[in-house]
């Protein structure tokens, strides 16, 4: 088996000439100002990576899941209380439980 991989002959590749290219000036902060503002009444969008937030969980135990079925009018208040206490189902739960003494 040949080392040449079935390229025919090997030959080396002359890099003497080769040098990076330097790198550009930023363009001054009135003249990139200027720039988006006109992108912007031109209605060009921005294609600049938007930075993704990323979300804080609380220290985390095991979970498991508990499917009720209620009347309407029930699940409505307990959906309800969630919405005005910010809670998730599960802390409100907690909550409520813990306010009845379980």
């Amino acid at each position: 088996m040949a080392s040449d991989l079935g390229f025919g002959k090997t030959k080396t590749l002359d890099l003497t000439g080769f040098a990076p290219r330097a790198p550009e000036k930023a363009p001054a902060q009135d003249e990139q100002a200027a720039s988006d503002r006109a992108a912007a009444r031109a209605g060009f969008q921005s294609r600049e990576p938007v930075q993704r937030v990323k979300r804080i969980r609380k220290t985390s135990e095991p979970l498991d899941q508990a499917f009720v079925r209620a009347p309407i009018d029930v699940i409505n208040r307990f959906k309800q209380y969630c919405n005005e206490t910010g809670m998730s189902y599960g802390e409100a739960l907690d909550e409520l439980m813990r306010k009845s003494g379980i």
